[in-house]
């Protein structure tokens, strides 16, 4: 029975029409926002015990959401923020079959003693009722609080959650070492012990390339062309190329940003790699654009490429604000290592490596910057393009698209 009232709800989910059609797209004034709220929250700031409030508008709620969800091209979520509800909405397309486009799913959540209840759920048309869930998360939570110490410390942690009218409050106690140990935890699922075990030989091939690239600038493809030559040659021997890929990639975010692989992989193993100092590394020479690349490609791999667009786009207009200016060439190798990695996720894995490993070419991969505008003040930047959703931005973004759809590892017959 169970499993046919599963089916019977997925299958009522399935939909001819999105259930979220679109969503408002980042705009240059959310930036400054966005940032100010990360900066009250960062945990580097934050005292062992003290207890913060955070408030999020419905706006920077939905902005934050979507950014986090991988591939943005075919999810969708929106949350409508009221007194004392939150209805939120959810679509999904699917592959093409004869049951239905799109998966929609929404939510009315409700709060009691100032904690977030589940209210509803509805599968496509098919509304579930809040007396049928409650039994059912109440015994969910019982099981996690039970099985999961970070879950338990979690929810004793959150104080209070209010919903208003176009915002959300939520009142928090920080705890250092429950942080510490969700982010051991979250390690823990984000990468299995035999990935680790493969970003760690990575990371160890990339230290030994380090000290080989030193005392002058070198082509990222210097670097590149090695690792994918391992890459393809452990593909070779029976493992798997995407993740062969993915943890090649990891390993290189982790390196050109200067973090500590311990974040991906643990202290013990850590601490058996001897670690070099960064070579100056250029693409297209510039070596700031190394950095875009190589985090953009990162970042995709381990959390897709909508949310790399995000930062990349976030940072640009932020550099507008105060810093460097919002630049075009910056957001090109944004959008050329989200792509790059996209394409070494994907089933073009194999190709990619055999291209990489032995033709190797910054043209195959990083389009030119030329006539592309850099610099861009903030005031300047609204004289120019106005805003991030304005048709004269969109020209410019059209414009980096057709580069990067240009580049040799993107054409169809590669």
């Amino acid at each position: 029975m169970v499993l046919a009232a599963a089916f019977f709800l997925v299958f009522s989910a399935l939909r001819p029409l999105p259930l979220v059609a679109e969503v408002g797209s980042m705009r240059h004034g959310d930036v400054g926002r966005i940032k100010s709220l990360l900066e009250q929250h960062d945990p580097r700031s934050l005292r062992d015990g003290e207890t913060r409030r955070l408030q999020i508008s419905a706006r920077d709620l939905n902005l934050m959401s979507n950014s986090v969800l991988p591939y943005q091209d075919r999810q969708a979520m929106d949350i409508n923020l009221i007194k004392g509800l939150a209805a939120i909405n959810y679509s999904a397309a699917l592959p093409d079959n004869p049951l239905g486009k799109y998966l929609n799913l929404s939510a009315l959540v409700g709060q009691e003693g100032g904690r977030p209840t589940l209210e509803q759920l509805t599968f496509g048309n098919t509304k579930v009722p809040g007396w049928l869930l409650k039994p059912v998360v109440a015994g969910t939570n019982s099981l996690l609080r039970s099985g999961s110490a970070e879950y338990r410390d979690a929810m004793d942690a959150l104080k209070h959650v209010q919903f208003a009218t176009d915002s959300l409050e939520v009142v928090y106690q920080w705890h250092s070492d429950l942080a510490e140990r969700i982010q051991s935890r979250g390690r823990d699922l984000l990468l299995a012990p035999e990935e680790q075990q493969r970003v760690i030989i990575y990371y160890a091939e990339i230290m030994r390339q380090f000290p080989l690239l030193a005392g002058r600038s070198v082509s990222l493809d210097r670097l590149l062309q090695p690792m994918f030559a391992l890459a393809r040659q452990r593909s070779d021997e029976g493992n798997d190329a995407v993740a062969e890929n993915r943890a090649l990639l990891l390993a290189l975010g982790v390196a050109i940003n200067g973090s500590s692989i311990k974040h991906l992989t643990g202290p013990e193993e850590a601490a058996a790699v001897v670690t070099y100092s960064r070579p100056h590394l250029v693409l297209r020479g510039r070596n700031d654009l190394v950095m875009h690349f190589i985090i953009s490609a990162a970042i995709t791999a381990a959390g897709g490429g909508g949310l790399a667009d995000s930062i990349g786009v976030f940072k640009e207009v932020d550099d507008s604000r105060g810093g460097s200016g919002f630049s075009f060439p910056d957001l090109l190798a944004d959008r050329a290592g989200v792509s790059f990695a996209e394409a070494a996720l994907g089933d073009k894995a194999e190709a990619l490596q055999e291209y990489m490993s032995t033709r190797v070419s910054e043209n195959g991969y990083m389009p030119e910057f030329t006539h592309l505008p850099e610099g861009l003040m903030e005031l300047e930047f609204k004289a120019r393009y106005e805003d991030l959703d304005s048709a004269t931005y969109a020209l410019v973004d059209e414009e980096i698209e057709r580069r990067i759809g240009g580049s040799t590892i993107h054409q169809p017959s590669f």
